[in-house]
């Protein structure tokens, strides 16, 4: 399955690690912030959550110059690894020094010390998740071997997930001498160790790209070698095939669905877990959390290669359909599932939910990818920044409006952190309706999505738009 053709052992080392930084990066800030800032050091929520979604809004907005900046930059130099060096150790040393604000300040002090850090760390991931991204679009050459590199990423990415929820869990070991010193101590390996120097590992050996046959190689369905006229010329949008357009619109769909949207509802699961299910018991219910999440991972390490065989078998939208109907059932058990003495049926959830992070991390991207050498061959201009960069502003979008909306859906179902595990009992059942209802519901919308998707599976020699949608 992961076989990959023409990538040297050294491009799978520069694409595993470096997305293991970009999920790091990516993915440490929240899982610690919550637990630390807002129900350790009682700081205000809803400032917290600004402090934490305005630095990220801030990167949405500048993400589409950070890819055409990596684009020409790539273009004239052959390469991105000067850009994935510095901005793998600008980002994990603001990730060190977040944890590094004194405790004996003032909330407000302690809020504008996050917003400046985190300001910095936001722009400086937004560059280094754009080019590890760029590197592994640039590394596929035609549709079938993308899946496999989409897929192999994807691998890297979970393997992250068996360790990121439990680093709050670890940052309060006895060992460290209180949790005010664990935090530092996790921050400062994560900074540090998993985002800047598994960065600097991808950027070392990236350069050999550039020594490679990349800009010169013959994609099996379109041609990647760009016009030398062409590699200083900003890129002009509107000059995009209406067709790609539209698929590129419907994507962007499904990736706000399922970064925002979605995990809008699905946060709830964790405040069911230390307020529901353990009565207010944070540690144990983190300690859950940690166990929903480790098999996550688990599982999905398994459904990444058997959903990319089904992928090159059936088809990226067909395997889709399967995904999305699965997923569909996963949510309406959700409410059986998170309830008290049903703490081990979170290893269901995990089985059911495994896919939908194959289709976000996996088949979508590839999608994005096929779309890109479509264009490529269209137009002769390389955009692969620009539309990871537009991939990566709705992400960040979707996630900035998971923090604010998962902070509004928690006071409109009444939820409120002072009583611990004596909530009201219309507000438990509100929070179950929404975790199970909202994925359901969202579901038969990316189901929508996937039927009217404009065009059909790259074939042998070009990318064919359908005569009508929904047809395969």
């Amino acid at each position: 399955m992961f076989s990959i053709p023409d990538i040297s052992r050294q491009h799978k080392m520069a694409l595993g690690f470096g997305f293991l930084a970009v999920f790091f990066a990516n993915h440490s800030l929240s899982a610690m912030a919550i637990p630390y800032f807002q129900m350790t050091l009682g700081l205000d929520p809803f400032k917290l959550s600004l402090v934490m979604a305005g630095p990220i809004v801030f990167a949405a907005l500048i993400s589409q110059t950070v890819g055409e900046f990596s684009d020409r930059t790539n273009n004239i130099r052959g390469s991105r690894r000067f850009i994935l060096m510095l901005s793998g150790v600008l980002s994990g040393l603001c990730f060190s020094l977040i944890w590094m604000v004194p405790i004996h300040w003032e909330p407000d002090e302690i809020l504008y010390y996050l917003l400046l850090l985190n300001s910095l760390f936001c722009i400086s991931m937004t560059f280094l998740t754009i080019n590890v991204k760029s590197l592994a679009f640039e590394l596929s050459h035609d549709a079938q071997q993308r899946v496999k590199v989409m897929a192999f990423g994807s691998l890297f990415e979970r393997l992250g997930t068996l360790a990121y929820f439990w680093l709050f869990p670890i940052a309060q070991l006895s060992l460290w001498g209180g949790v005010y010193l664990g935090i530092q101590y996790v921050g400062w390996f994560i900074g540090f160790v998993l985002i800047a120097l598994f960065a600097a590992i991808t950027a070392w050996f990236s350069e050999i790209k550039s020594k490679g046959s990349l800009h010169h190689h013959s994609d099996k369905n379109t041609q990647l070698s760009l016009p030398e006229s062409n590699m200083m010329q900003p890129i002009d949008t509107t000059q995009m095939d209406h067709s790609v357009k539209r698929a590129l619109f419907l994507l962007l769909g499904l990736t706000l669905i399922k970064f925002g949207l979605i995990s809008i509802f699905t946060s709830l699961d964790f405040y069911l877990l230390v307020y529901f299910v353990k009565a207010g018991d944070l540690a144990a219910g983190a300690a859950w959390k940690g166990i929903l999440s480790s098999s996550f991972a688990c599982v999905t390490l398994v459904m990444i290669p058997l959903f990319s065989y089904l992928t090159l078998k059936l088809g990226k939208l067909k395997t889709l359909y399967l995904i999305y109907w699965i997923t569909a059932l996963g949510a309406i058990l959700k409410w059986f599932i998170f309830q008290p003495g049903n703490e081990w049926a979170v290893v269901v959830d995990a089985l059911l939910g495994a896919p939908s992070w194959v289709a976000i991390s996996v088949i979508i991207p590839s999608m994005f990818a096929d779309l890109c050498a479509y264009e490529r061959r269209l137009s002769g201009k390389n955009k692969v920044g620009y539309v990871i960069s537009i991939q990566n502003k709705v992400i960040n979008l979707g996630l900035v409006g998971a923090m604010i909306g998962a902070g509004l859906l928690l006071n409109i179902v009444g939820f409120d952190a002072d009583l611990a595990g004596q909530q009201h009992a219309n507000t438990i059942t509100w929070m179950r309706v929404c975790l199970a209802g909202g994925p359901l519901l969202l579901c038969f919308v990316s189901l929508f999505i996937v039927k009217i998707y404009p065009l059909s599976e790259p074939h042998q020699t070009t990318l064919n738009a359908k005569s009508s949608y929904g047809q395969t």
